[in-house]
């Protein structure tokens, strides 16, 4: 895993007290969610692939053109050459993932960033508070993009606009490889907002989601 999404003892230390701090002083429950991408975007190998053999073709049509092929190069040689270079560019993709992205349109990328998002939000349950009032933060490694997800309580108040300033918080604190900081200030900035909201504390308030950080491996 990139060093930015390795946390140290001290760091998920960072982050829970912040977390703590939110939940002891709103009636809010935050979780926290990294994962190393949101989809395995397999098309894109698919697609190298067939642009290197379209590439390929068309090198072979002009090279014939200009009588520049070698007299012996026969229709199983052409096979084995267009076979190779697809297999190149399938196995490039492959082996190196980020580089899946440049052929993926980016709404694309956001889309399915959205829709694990989402997922997460139902598998970690953080729609069961009593009061409807969980938060999640989803951070995509891949992607390099953040999502923040209220629940239907919170989403009564706080519009999907003022979690911007959140994700801008936990984008600050990765690129500057602080990511816990990040993390811990952008958690303190949602209690901000929880409270500004009237998402005061309840008098029986109990801890309905754990605290900790979720890593996916």
């Amino acid at each position: 895993m990139n060093k930015k999404f390795t946390f140290s003892e001290e760091d998920k230390k960072v982050v829970k007290e912040a977390i703590e701090s939110l939940e002891n002083e709103s009636s809010g429950e935050i979780v926290i969610y990294f994962a190393r991408s949101s989809d395995d975007y397999s098309e894109a190998s698919w697609k190298l692939s067939a642009i290197l053999g379209v590439a390929g073709l068309a090198l072979l049509g002009c090279l014939s053109w200009l009588w520049m092929l070698p007299e012996n190069f026969t229709l199983l040689n052409t096979s084995i050459y267009i076979s190779a270079l697809m297999a190149a560019g399938f196995l490039l993709l492959l082996f190196v993932p980020k580089l899946r992205l440049g052929f993926i349109p980016d709404e694309v990328v956001a889309h399915r960033v959205l829709t694990k998002a989402r997922d997460m939000f139902l598998q970690e349950e953080v729609f069961t508070t009593i009061d409807r009032t969980g938060i999640l933060i989803y951070v995509s490694e891949l992607e390099h993009q953040v999502q923040v997800i209220g629940d239907k309580g919170i989403n009564q108040k706080i519009q999907p606009s003022d979690w911007t300033e959140v994700v801008g918080l936990v984008i600050e604190g990765i690129k500057g490889n602080q990511t816990a900081k990040g993390l811990a200030n952008a958690v303190l900035k949602c209690k901000d907002l929880l409270l500004a909201n009237g998402f005061v504390v309840r008098p029986d308030d109990t801890n309905e989601l754990s605290d900790e950080i979720r890593i996916e491996e």
